[in-house]
């Protein structure tokens, strides 16, 4: 049945990136996206920006308006490369650097008010990891944080899960995955983002990435299935084949929403783009 459907999957989005069209949200590499999640009636981002002044967060209204949001502390995140809503919640977030350290805050609703939690160093990592994809899973076990580095041609990524309690912040049976896709072959990143779908299913989406200005590729993959007890299931090599591959985009950021896939682009010197399928999951 798994593989049935995601042959249909292969089907119906070589339909689909034929009919839709990207947005072009902002033409400023300061503005380019490298992490989204829910929020209200839009979407909150992330900017993988390292100098001062420059955007870390933002809000994304329905009209792909993009508000800059106001770090609580004077000293701002550096290279934020992902972003996702924690479970229970319609308003609290973890956003993570590409070091491995993470950030846990809500935002406020009505006046957009970044409130910080707490920070931490996500476990398993190594100081030759750049990491860019990150998930939250909610297990009947507790909370799983999926995360990734992106790798390169000559570096295998490796995919980490671990166990995480709210309650104390404790991070704890951490496992690894070594992750290498066929596609793209060349200036390759395995993991530029995490998802997971309303099955448990996890997502990645692989780049090519040259340089700030391109070309670019992204190859959209499912990776591999979470149990309902929190554990990872990695999927049989045969299946690790690309579901979409896309052109001229640097997909940094998606998210399934509802029965959506929605990807958002790091173009580098040509900004942000944005891109909505539909029906992706319809069995």
């Amino acid at each position: 049945m798994v593989i049935k459907k995601y042959l249909f999957i292969l089907s119906f989005l070589s339909l689909v990136i034929a009919q839709d069209k990207w947005y072009q949200i902002h033409g400023s590499r300061q503005f380019s996206i490298s992490g989204v999640a829910k929020f209200e009636k839009g979407f909150l981002v992330v900017h993988d920006n390292k100098k001062k002044k420059q955007p870390r967060i933002s809000y994304l209204d329905k009209s792909f308006k993009l508000r800059k949001l106001v770090w609580p502390e004077p000293k701002l995140p550096y290279d934020l490369e992902a972003l996702h809503k924690m479970p229970h919640y319609t308003n609290k977030f973890i956003a993570m650097e590409s070091t491995g350290k993470a950030y846990l805050f809500f935002v406020d609703p009505f006046d957009f008010r970044i409130e910080l939690i707490q920070t931490f160093t996500l476990p398993g990592i190594s100081n030759k990891m750049n990491l860019e994809g990150l998930a939250v899973f909610n297990s009947a076990q507790g909370q799983v944080f999926i995360y990734g580095d992106r790798g390169s041609n000559k570096r295998s990524s490796t995919l980490i899960t671990a166990l995480y309690e709210p309650a104390n912040h404790n991070i704890y049976e951490v496992n690894k995955f070594v992750i290498e896709l066929p596609f793209p072959e060349n200036d390759k990143r395995n993991i530029a983002d995490l998802a997971i779908d309303n099955n448990g299913g996890v997502w990645t989406a692989a780049t090519s990435d040259p340089g700030n200005d391109g070309p670019f590729q992204t190859a959209i993959y499912h990776i591999g299935q979470m149990s309902n007890v929190g554990t990872f299931n990695f999927n049989h090599p045969s299946l690790l084949k690309p579901l979409m591959i896309i052109d001229n985009q640097k997909v940094e950021a998606m998210i399934f929403n509802k029965e959506r896939l929605i990807l958002m682009t790091d173009n580098e010197n040509f900004g942000a783009t944005f891109l909505q399928i539909k029906e992706l999951l319809n069995d």
